[in-house]
């Protein structure tokens, strides 16, 4: 934990937030923890203070807050609208959402809107680490793919002006073709080069695709059952989370080591159900952490998990590889935070967070 708590001060030391929240002790509080990793933190006191600082911050510096932080239930304009409100001007826009267990009913709308993640109150540090890495190396990711498309801009504006130079000067021209002849052997004596590769790649590639219509044709449907029940029985441990009898943890358990089961015929979804197993495992064997909250953070988090699971199983039917392979990856990372999650005690994560 301490190493993602020093990767994620890494990724965050440059950012600029904007924080909305209405209740004076619970953004004291807050703040007082997000100064661990933002140095560029500004306040809002509603929906309504929190939009109009979001566009004035673009009037001012032609650019938007790395992340958004805001509470749900606010006077003047509450989150979820001064969220949709954000999202219009830029649908990348990287937002977290605090909420309180009794406004469990907004969740399904946050997701449709496109919000990144999400903290209970009261906010803890094992989530609010949890959260805000995520959250991190999306922004992260974002920036470097905004900077690579800043710079193919600018080398397009170079190459176009070159152009304009080349067809002004005959002998330009004549020495240009020779370069660009010249590049074009090398492109085809490369193709030769990596044609042995490429046939093992199309190899590879071939591969896959059966394994993903095997799995389509032999086990999706099964898949789709085990996760809708997955789903209700997380919502209901959400909503009734100091009642639940143990048996409904042992029922969960069991689909989740039914599901990884199934994958586990798949070699290309090996990790996956590996690290599915082991929350299996975990649910099964370890006994519950004894705050509530914490438990509430990790089924929230499965909440979450479980939707992304919905769409990895979309792709599926289309048979995207792009897209199964990315929510591939993000999934298995995500079931591993969990399981940490739940094997770890708030305690000792306490300790390092307050360095």
């Amino acid at each position: 934990m301490q190493a993602k708590i020093n990767e994620l001060k890494e990724y965050s030391k440059n950012f600029k937030i904007l924080y909305v929240e209405d209740n004076d002790d619970a953004r004291v509080q807050t703040q007082k923890m997000l100064s661990n990793f933002f140095t560029d933190i500004t306040i809002a006191v509603d929906g309504k203070d929190g939009l109009e600082k979001y566009l004035a911050f673009y009037k001012k510096n032609d650019y938007n807050f790395d992340l958004v932080i805001t509470d749900i239930n606010m006077p003047n304009m509450d989150g979820l609208m001064m969220s949709e409100e954000i999202m219009k001007r830029d649908s990348l826009q990287s937002i977290i959402i605090t909420t309180a267990h009794n406004e469990i009913e907004f969740l399904t709308k946050a997701i449709e809107i496109g919000i990144s993640g999400f903290l209970m109150k009261p906010v803890s540090s094992m989530q609010l680490v949890t959260v805000l890495y995520k959250a991190s190396l999306a922004i992260n990711d974002r920036k470097l793919i905004d900077d690579y498309l800043e710079q193919m801009q600018e080398m397009t504006l170079s190459l176009e002006k070159q152009y304009e130079d080349v067809l002004s000067k005959n002998r330009e021209l004549e020495q240009s073709s020779r370069v660009i002849d010249t590049m074009i052997h090398k492109e085809e004596m490369s193709h030769l080069k990596s044609a042995k590769i490429s046939n093992e790649e199309k190899e590879q590639n071939r591969f896959i695709k059966e394994q993903i219509q095997d799995l389509i044709t032999e086990d999706l449907h099964e898949l789709i059952e085990l996760h809708n029940e997955i789903d209700t029985i997380i919502i209901d441990i959400i909503n009734n989370i100091s009642t639940v009898h143990s048996d409904l943890y042992m029922t969960l358990a069991s689909k989740f080591s039914k599901y990884a089961s199934i994958l586990n015929h798949y070699s290309f979804f090996g990790t996956l159900s590996k690290e599915m197993q082991l929350f299996s495992d975990t649910l099964a064997h370890k006994a519950l952490p004894e705050d509530s909250d914490t438990v509430r953070n990790i089924f929230m988090l499965l909440e979450s998990f479980i939707f992304v699971i919905g769409k990895w199983q979309n792709d599926l039917k289309l048979g995207d590889e792009t897209k199964i392979n990315t929510l591939e990856a993000s999934m298995t990372s995500d079931m591993k935070t969990i399981t940490n999650m739940w094997s770890q005690e708030e305690a000792d994560i306490q300790n390092i967070f307050d360095f």
